[in-house]
């Protein structure tokens, strides 16, 4: 098993052009984990542009690859004083599969000036939930995942409001950092499920935020759906705090009910 670091190693090959392998560890069934996907290209497109830290990527998946060989290919858009902005490509068999747009920059490890809500309400750590989502695949042997109970109401059979509560560490001992978050936004099981949806609920679209540097420890993460349409179509609204209590990441992202799914 790697580590996420060792999982998102890249490889420049030519001038903006960066090889690597998508690890089956990092996947959900047979399914690369789409944040651990995005991570992985954030990390060339972060390379390419000579910053330290992901401020903004926005990443549309448009086909699901296999675990092996991807090409990345990044090109810088606009580099200026503050952010450098990075178009990057996943690809594999010649088929982009992740098409992405990357704001870099680096932020100072201050607090924030002011925030709109503090973290949500969260059972303690020792209180949670051990979660394993039922399915095959190696990706939760990397990140324990702890769910508040009021959120596995949908593991009992029941229905629930569509948010989902919880904490989520890097069981290869190391801490979040503003890359792995990419990964912890997108992490926690689908909001849907508490409605009485199943299966796979593929990401068409997510947009990520880095808000602050993490604090060591581990971290508690929130989700969200203000919406779900009868064609299957839904959106997920994902917020980070760190061991502080402190804002550290947030996203949207636009999925598909894995009922609609199956359905068509």
């Amino acid at each position: 098993m790697r580590s996420f670091a060792e999982a998102t190693t890249v490889v420049g090959t030519r001038d903006g052009v960066y090889s690597s392998t998508l690890d089956d560890e990092w996947s959900i069934g047979k399914n690369p984990h789409g944040g651990y996907m995005m991570a992985l290209l954030t990390r060339a497109a972060l390379t390419a542009a000579e910053r330290p830290h992901p401020l903004a990527v926005s990443a549309h998946f448009l086909r699901s690859p296999d675990a092996g060989e991807v090409e990345l290919r990044t090109e810088p858009v606009k580099r200026g004083r503050l952010f450098t902005t990075v178009h990057a490509r996943l690809v594999q068999g010649g088929k982009v599969c992740i098409d992405a747009t990357v704001t870099a920059g680096e932020l100072t490890d201050a607090p924030h000036e002011w925030e709109a809500t503090q973290q949500p309400p969260i059972k303690p750590l020792h209180e949670c939930d051990d979660h394993r989502l039922p399915t095959e695949g190696g990706l939760l042997g990397n990140i324990d995942v702890r769910l508040d109970p009021h959120s596995t109401a949908f593991l009992r059979g029941e229905t629930s409001e569509g948010e989902v509560r919880g904490w989520m560490e890097l069981t290869d001992g190391t801490d979040f950092n503003p890359l792995s978050l990419i990964v912890a936004v997108d992490l926690l099981p689908p909001t849907i499920l508490g409605l009485g949806h199943t299966g796979w609920c593929p990401t068409v679209e997510l947009t990520y935020q880095l808000r602050a540097l993490p604090a060591p420890g581990p971290v508690a993460g929130y989700t969200r759906c203000d919406a779900l349409h009868p064609d299957g179509w839904f959106n997920e609204d994902a917020f980070v705090y760190d061991s502080r209590g402190r804002l550290v990441a947030q996203s949207r992202q636009l999925a598909l009910s894995g009922n609609a799914l199956e359905g068509r």
